[in-house]
Formats: C-alpha cells, structure tokens, sequence
C-alpha cells in the first residue's frame, strides 16, 4: 500500500514538472524577433510625468500644482529655455546636470549600494522575532507496566501563547567585518561611476553644443556663399544684357547660385538636427527655443601646455572610473576574505522565552525561559565554501585584469586626445589663412572678371574655394573645442 501511494504521488510530480515549459515565453529561435502575448501592452508615460521620486498620473501631471512644483525644482532650466534667451555652454552644462537622466540613474544605484553597507552592518546586531501561537491536540496517554501499554483513555486540549526569541552572533572571525568593506568599496565603485557620468554629461554637452555651433556656422558659411554667388551672377548677367559676356557664362553662374541655395537649405537642416541631439544631452524636450551663443573664439584647456606624460599622471590620479576599478579590486579582495573566514567556527548566544496558556480548566500555564551559548561549525556541505572561495579568486584575478586594461586604454584615450588637439590647434591656424587667402584670390579674380582677363569658369572657382575654406575653417574650430573637451575628459579634469 505505502509502495502504491508512493508510486502515486511520483507519477504526480512527474506530470506536473512535465507542464514546466519556458518556450512559449521567449522567441522560438535564437535569431527569430520575440512578439509579446497578444493583450500585453504597456501604458505611455510621458517625460514630464516622471520625477526624481515617483511616476505621475496624466492628471496629477497636469495638474497647477505639479507644474508648479516641477518649475520651483528645475527653475533655472525651464526659465532659461522658456525665455528664449541665449543660452551659454555653462547655462547648458547646468541644465543638463538638473535635468539629465543618466545622472539620476547613477545616483539611485549609489544609494542602493549605500543601502548594501547598511545590510552587511546588520549582521553585527542581535536579531530578535516575536510570535503567536495556538494550536490543538488530541492526546491518548498510555500507561507501561511489565512491558505491557495499556491506554487509558483520550482527551483534547487546546494551547496558545506568544513567545520571543533573540540570537546574536558573537564572533565569526572577521567574516562580518569583511563582508562590511566589501559593501563599502561596490559603494565606493557606485560613487565613482556616478562622478564619471556627470562628466560624461559635461562632455557630452560640450560635444552637442559645440556641434549646433558647428552647423550655425555653416549656416552663416553658406549665406556668405550665396552672397559671393549673387554677385558673381549679376556680375556675369550685366556682362552678358551689355553684349560683352555670354549666356552660358550668366547661366554657370545661376547654376553656381541655385548650388548655394541647396547648400544652404542642407545646413539650416542640419542646426535642427544639432538642436535636437543638445535637447536629448540636456535632457529636456526639444523645441525651438533651445538657442545658444554661438562661440567666435576655440575653447581652451589650461592643462594643455604640460607634458603628455604629466597628462597621464594626472589621468592616473583623477579618472574616476579608474578608481572605480580600484575600489571593485579591492572588493574582490575582501570577498577573498570573507569566503575564507566561513570556513571557521561561529560563536552566538540566543535566549528565547514562551507562555502557553490552555482553555482546560485546572490545568496552569506553561512558562519557557532559556538563555545559552553555542558553536557551530560546519565540516562539509558539498564543497559550496570551497567553490565560493575559487569564484571570489577568479573574480579578483578578472577585476585585476579589467584594472590593467583600463590603465592601458587611459594611457591611448590621453594619447590620442592630445595629439588630435595639438593637430586640431594646427588646423585652425591653417584654416584662417586659408580663408584670407582666398579672400584676396577671390576679390583679384573677380576684378580680372569684370575686366576681361579672368574667365567665369575662373570666377566661379574662386568663389567656390572660398566657401570650402570658410566651412573648412567652422569645422576647424569646432573640432578643435571638441578635442579641447575630449582631451580634458580623458585625462579626467573635465
């Protein structure tokens, strides 16, 4: 009979792990697109509906009293951009740094890992749980005389009562001490990667302002070309209306404008573009009042006269995800410890304490009181000390290795970043004297035009050269305020 039953309940568990499948939920094949269960869907929350602390409802969104509290948090963002005024790169770089979610992102992970220290530092205080209780039994006492039991009968009784019990671990060796620092080193880690993001939304910011003044510049390049093309058209339609040009030459010329008109329409596009990429980085929906300060001069680095050496030690010193790295070392370290300390002895006291109280009548209540000392010491579970000492190692040699190579990679990001910047210094030198000097070929040319020995071929490429040197000399600049972030981003000043 218990051989049957046993069977029985075997075959049940077999049927029900047989209904266990994960298929139907994830995509039929590895390269095949997952379409979610037809009803699933998710409801549109808008931006403006999620706060620092909590997700809004439309209408609580909506509401005078919302809008009114998201304008006194963010009032310099929001009167900055709804004025319509002319914002700086340091204007942009705070309302980025209220406003970006990243950073946001950053420090709710930070404080969850200063939680983590939290947790690790309870392990040093007692640990106390109260409870309640009642049950009911059916009794049948038997009495043994002469190795013979002879019941006597059966009654039922019915107990309840609450009851305490405390236990505190005295030592472990270090293990709790360990584990602590190990908490505290990921918070560390958290608060470096936080730092790191906030100058990554600095660079960032720096990278799309500097791109919508690239494109405005181009703008402003282009409208200068189709005023060169104007004048190089009339130039060529006054020669050709007083008998002395051709049309083919007033024609090329019109072509040549239309040509400037396009490129023109091309960058206007592109500022929209650029406009639209800042008002992600600040995190801000975009629209046009986002306007900037266009910059006339290249941005400066004042570290930029040391060494590339003296770059990199400095990079050493201040990369915070560097020290980021450090401290996610120097956790695995302590997990080293921690796994090796859980294979000693552990020491605590407990004292617990219950009252039961019984419905029977004549029968008194029932009082518990016990307080001691103990060690416990476990000799073998499977070897799962051992494999988590092998894993916390394996762990420490990676987190080693992950140190190396962002050493490495720091050394090439400075590398890199001041080499493209003393380059980037050359290119805006040459590209102003680019400019000059096809002004000057450009105003001689078209003299000669007017005058018969240059030819419109010769007008319209003078012209032409002049417009490529004045974008040349837009990119330039932009690049090289763009290196100056990249390069005092890489070595970790920024």
């Amino acid at each position: 009979m218990k051989n049957k039953i046993f069977l029985l309940l075997l075959s049940g568990v077999s049927l029900l792990c047989s209904c266990v499948n994960v298929d139907d939920e994830t995509a039929a094949k590895p390269y095949v697109y997952w379409k979610a269960a037809q009803g699933a869907s998710y409801p549109q929350i808008r931006p403006d509906q999620i706060k620092t602390g909590k997700i809004l409802s439309e209408s609580e969104a909506d509401s005078p009293e919302a809008k009114k509290t998201s304008e006194e948090k963010f009032v310099r963002a929001t009167d900055k951009i709804a004025s319509g005024a002319q914002l700086s790169l340091v204007d942009l770089i705070d309302i980025a740094l209220e406003n970006n979610t990243s950073t946001r992102a950053y420090w709710f992970q930070a404080k969850a890992y200063a939680a983590s220290v939290g947790k690790a530092n309870s392990g040093y205080y007692p640990q106390v749980s109260v409870s309640a209780n009642v049950y009911r039994a059916r009794i049948k006492p038997s009495l043994a005389y002469g190795g013979a039991f002879a019941q006597v009968g059966r009654y039922y009784e019915t107990g309840f009562g609450p009851s305490a019990e405390i236990s505190w671990l005295l030592c472990d060796f270090g293990q709790r001490s360990a584990r602590v620092e190990s908490a505290r080193q990921a918070l560390y880690a958290a608060n470096f990667e936080y730092n790191r993001a906030i100058q990554q939304v600095v660079l960032n910011v720096n990278l799309a302002y500097y791109g919508l003044v690239e494109a405005i510049g181009n703008v402003d390049a282009a409208k200068l070309n189709i005023q060169d093309a104007q004048t190089a058209y009339k130039s060529a339609e006054e020669k050709y209306k007083s008998g002395v040009g051709n049309k083919p030459d007033m024609l090329n010329a019109l072509a040549n404008l239309k040509n400037a008109e396009f490129a023109l329409q091309k960058a206007e596009a592109a500022v929209e573009t650029a406009r639209a990429d800042l008002a992600a980085t600040l995190g801000v929906e975009v629209s046009q009042k986002i306007a900037v300060v266009a910059q006339v001069s290249p941005a400066t680095f004042p570290q930029s006269d040391k060494k590339i050496e003296d770059l990199m030690a400095q990079a050493m010193r201040d990369r915070q995800d560097l020290l980021a790295g450090y401290a996610q070392l120097k956790q695995s370290e302590y997990d080293i410890k921690a796994a090796k300390r859980n294979f000693l002895p552990k020491i605590s006291a407990s004292a617990d304490a219950s009252l039961t109280d019984y419905t029977q009548s004549g029968r008194d209540d029932q009082t518990t009181l016990q307080a001691g000392i103990g060690v416990s010491w476990s000799l073998f579970e499977g070897f799962a000390r051992k494999y988590d000492l092998i894993s916390a190692k394996m762990k420490s040699h990676a987190a080693a290795q992950k140190l190396k190579q962002q050493e490495i990679q720091i050394m090439a990001d400075v590398w890199s970043a001041f080499y493209s910047y003393k380059s980037a210094l050359k290119q805006v030198a040459s590209a102003d004297a680019a400019v000059a000097a096809n002004e000057e070929a450009y105003k001689a040319t078209k003299t000669g035009y007017e005058s018969g020995v240059n030819s419109i071929t010769d007008f319209l490429n003078a012209q032409n050269r002049l417009a490529s040197a004045r974008q040349q000399r837009v990119l330039a600049v932009s690049t090289l305020s763009s290196s100056v972030a990249k390069l005092a981003y890489s070595v970790g000043a920024l």
